[in-house]
């Protein structure tokens, strides 16, 4: 079932449904919401061409968000260490 006539490699989804696709796609929409997002977006080309990209996305970025578990957790500076870097600037900044 088809709902438009847009074209379907449009990167706009339905201006009804793009609140609720993005809340499907990054999993915060209640389940009854989720599932009319996707059902929407199983017959509308537009709205799931967008889902299936945001969806995509997110995964990336949460991905790069997680530290990858071989390497060394990253130290923070001491405020020592930053007063100096600091003082350092300033004097630069003269």
């Amino acid at each position: 079932m088809n709902f438009h006539k847009d074209p379907g490699d449009s990167l706009e989804p339905c201006k009804h449904m793009e609140s609720m696709l993005n809340r499907t796609a990054d999993g915060s929409a209640p389940k009854l919401m989720s599932w009319y997002a996707r059902n929407h977006a199983a017959g509308c080309t537009r709205c799931g061409n967008f889902l299936t990209r945001v969806t995509a996305l997110i995964g990336h970025l949460r991905q790069m968000k997680e530290p990858e578990s071989d390497t060394a957790p990253v130290e923070s500076l001491s405020k020592d260490r930053w007063d100096s870097i600091e003082a350092s600037w300033v004097e630069a900044e003269k």
